[in-house]
């Protein structure tokens, strides 16, 4: 009750101080004065459309106010205006053949909160993409990612992924399979509209999994009146890669629509090397193609919205489906014969994984004068499955007469609901109170064992506070609490008891090894809280200051595993006594902007009391090629770091980037020999960029730049225990983009190569770096990409 009480004691704070409102008009014309009837003004989180003669009234409290104008056909107009009187403000708007074209008045919108975010768009994520969405985000400072082959991946942020790192879409929280290292992010990178990454303390709205940070992906944003979207197609060299993408809507009156679809397929990449070395064998990489790393992926989603002055709301049906193989040299025992070249680059052979993902998300949101109310529900399958041919080491286990190659199965439904309700008192004080609560469900198939069938349900309450204490100084609070059941049903196998009794190992051992998963009922009680400070010093400087705790709830796999996981090739046994993680995080951003000037730099600091990681046990287990046992266990482990990024303009034609990144960490046990560091912790990384604009004066071309980047790291001898050095490199690479204008019709074009010098390297936080599998070899990528509208 307690705990209560403090949460409830933050809503009831006795702010009552009313403000004066004034009258915002003005009308919304073209450059020839001709008004607009019926542009869309975003006004903070209000809605405003244009009357007869291109007229708009709203009524505002004083103070800045951000104010987004958008009409087919014209760039779309993004301000800051401060108001402290009535005032009479007009919009002229520029014409373009771009649906995604902006201009920004009044300078760079300044930041309204302390925490560390960096926000990229469409555009941004299709001009950079490289196959999976973690991967397209690498050149942002402080995100990696871990790939797994050249179709999927997983972000990591500050050296935190997995289940430390929350992904969600229009509000409701990515479930899949996160825990497992060969486990992509079944999102389609190339329909996503806006990302917001929060880096730091983010667990106050996303609860458990926040703990490193937060990937807000929007795809709900109104899109202007009539036809609008593009068309998207890739082709990469390294895996010939071939991919289509389209995302179009159509707006009529208040009601908007939304079909986007992406379908990809890929062949085995290239490597620059015709050798690897796994567990003391050499395999040999023929054609310096890496077998069996084709896949396919095909996306789509649907979504229909409706819009007023009162009210925002949608229902959105995705589905992702991925399929691509394993490279049979690094699933299970390792075998010349399996990776014999078989002429077809394009083919998917067994082992392979295949996961599908069904998502359905209904958001709504309400406005009333200085409140506004939303209600999201959610709803996803993610069926997973990995194939191999039928292998048993028991004497009596015969293959599954439905699907005799199904060696594993999850299957996860997840429920959730969330309401959140935000009002603002006055200028200075704003305050949301929400409720969400999460039901999940896995069951599991296949002649396999490795995570239990469970049933976890988590209910929460949060509440955040800002209170704007002058023009320079804002103050943020938030705090959550959380309880939560995690019950995992028992498992227990008795073909592998009969197999060990007859390998003449005693009842007590078999019947350990032959009890897969215990019956494990646990509930978990959380409370976090967390405060920031935003000091904006004068108009070039501004600084901010977070502090707070976060928690992570132990998984399925750390609390009931008991059994060999091939994709990591060691036995893994888990605690039913694991304690909920726990975390202390301090995160500082300093940033400056002048002219053409743009940097920013951001120390930080995390601290855990019980750590979960896996900890060889030095005991060998009994099951065949299973090798040495790893427990899941718990310790204290701290993280800190600095992450630097600058941008600066020459001659107004030169354009240059430069992100670097250092990150220290180590486990904390009573044993300082036994500190090691924590796993795929990235070395210290860079990136820069040099581009130079031309033909700005010509008719067809516009937009045109040639560029030439590096990504560095240095050696990584810093590795948590049974982990491989790995050593530094340099690689480079560079493009032209332009955007080619002919009468109506107008594409961007963007050419792009990477690994130029077919450089044989690894990277630390790749799953196959434990394979001595390199990176891919040289890339030579062509994006088009065609906007329309109508």
């Amino acid at each position: 009750m307690k705990q209560f009480s403090i949460v409830l004691l933050l809503l009831l704070i006795p702010i009552i101080a009313l403000s004066q409102e004034f009258k915002l008009q003005g009308t919304v014309t073209d450059m020839q004065n001709v008004p607009l009837e019926g542009a869309h003004l975003h006004i903070d989180n209000k809605f405003v459309l244009t009357k007869n003669g291109g007229t708009y009234q709203i009524n505002l409290k004083k103070g800045e106010h951000r104010i987004r104008v958008s009409y087919i056909g014209f760039k779309v107009i993004d301000t800051i205006i401060s108001l402290s009187e009535d005032a009479v403000v007009n919009f002229p708007m520029k014409e373009t053949t771009s649906a995604l074209s902006e201009v920004l008045i009044s300078g760079v919108v300044r930041r309204k909160t302390s925490k560390n975010i960096e926000k990229v768009d469409q555009a941004y994520l299709q001009e950079q993409y490289a196959g999976s969405l973690a991967k397209s985000l690498e050149k942002l400072p402080g995100v990696n990612s871990v790939e797994i082959g050249s179709g999927a991946s997983k972000p990591i942020i500050r050296g935190l992924g997995f289940n430390r790192i929350a992904v969600s879409e229009n509000g409701i929280k990515q479930e899949g399979q996160q825990w497992g290292a060969d486990h992509g992010l079944e999102i389609d990178a190339l329909s996503v509209e806006n990302i917001e990454i929060v880096k730091g303390v983010g667990a106050i709205e996303n609860g458990s999994d926040a703990m490193g940070g937060v990937i807000r992906i929007t795809n709900d944003r109104v899109p202007q009146d009539g036809f609008s979207g593009n068309f998207v197609s890739l082709a990469k060299s390294v895996n010939q890669s071939l991919t289509a993408s389209a995302n179009l809507a159509y707006k009529k009156n208040k009601f908007f629509y939304k079909i986007k679809a992406t379908g990809s397929e890929f062949g085995d990449y290239n490597l620059p090397t015709d050798n690897i070395v796994y567990l003391s064998q050499n395999i040999p990489i023929y054609n310096e193609r890496l077998k069996n790393t084709a896949g396919k992926e095909n996306d789509i989603m649907a979504q229909i919205g409706y819009l007023n002055d009162q009210y925002k709301g949608s229902l959105t049906f995705s589905n992702v489906y991925f399929k691509s193989g394993f490279f049979p040299g690094a699933h299970g025992i390792p075998s010349n014969r399996r990776v014999q070249d078989d002429g077809d680059r394009r083919n998917i052979d067994y082992p392979f994984q295949r996961v599908n993902h069904l998502k359905i998300i209904n958001k709504n949101e309400w406005f009333f004068q200085d409140s506004n109310l939303e209600v999201t529900l959610g709803y996803q399958n993610n069926n997973r499955q990995e194939w191999s041919r039928f292998h048993t080491h028991y004497s009596g286990q015969e293959p599954p007469e439905v699907n005799p190659d199904l060696e594993l199965q999850f299957n996860l439904h997840t429920f959730d609901g969330q309401i959140k309700f935000s009002k603002e008192f006055s200028e200075k004080h704003h305050s949301s109170i929400g409720l969400q609560t999460q039901i999940q469900d896995n069951t599991i198939n296949g002649f396999n064992f490795l995570l239990p069938q469970y049933k976890r349900n988590n209910y929460s309450l949060y509440a955040t506070h800002t209170y704007k204490a002058s023009n320079k100084i804002s103050l943020n609070l938030g705090t959550r609490l959380d309880i939560s059941k995690i019950s995992l049903d028992y498992f227990y196998d008795e073909y592998l008891y009969d197999y060990l009794i007859e390998q003449e190992k005693n009842n007590e051992i078999a019947q350990d090894y032959a009890t897969r998963s215990p019956a494990v009922d646990r509930d978990f009680t959380n409370f976090n809280i967390m405060g920031g400070l935003l000091y904006k010093v004068d108009s070039n400087w501004d600084f901010s200051f977070n502090t707070g705790t976060s928690f992570r709830l132990p998984t399925a796999i750390e609390l009931g595993a008991n059994g060999i996981h091939h994709g990591s090739f060691r036995h893994e046994r888990g605690d039913p006594g694991l304690e909920a993680e726990k975390g202390f995080v301090l995160d500082a951003q300093a940033n400056f902007k002048k002219n053409t000037w743009k940097a920013s730099v951001s120390p930080y600091l995390y601290y855990f009391n019980n750590y979960i990681f896996l900890n060889p046990s030095g005991e060998f287990s009994v099951l065949p090629h299973a090798g040495q046992i790893y427990k899941f266990t718990q310790s204290e482990a701290f993280i800190t770091g600095v992450e630097f990024d600058l941008h600066k303009t020459f001659l107004e034609k030169i354009r240059t980037q430069f992100t670097l990144e250092y990150l220290y960490n180590r486990q904390i046990t009573g044993n300082s020999k036994r500190n090691y560091p924590l796993p795929f912790t990235p070395p210290v990384n860079g990136f820069t960029e040099v581009g130079y604009s031309f033909l700005e004066n010509s008719s067809v071309f516009s937009d045109t730049e040639i560029f030439l980047n590096a990504a560095i790291a240095l050696d990584q001898n810093r590795i948590a225990q049974n982990e491989k050095t790995t050593p530094g490199y340099e690689i480079f690479g560079g493009g032209l983009k332009s955007t080619l204008t002919i009468g109506d019709f107008e594409a961007d074009l963007n050419l792009q190569a990477t690994n130029i010098f077919n450089k044989r390297y690894y990277n630390h936080t790749n799953f196959y770096r434990a394979l001595e599998i390199p990176e891919m070899g040289r890339n030579i990528q062509l994006m088009i990409r065609i906007p329309f509208n109508r």
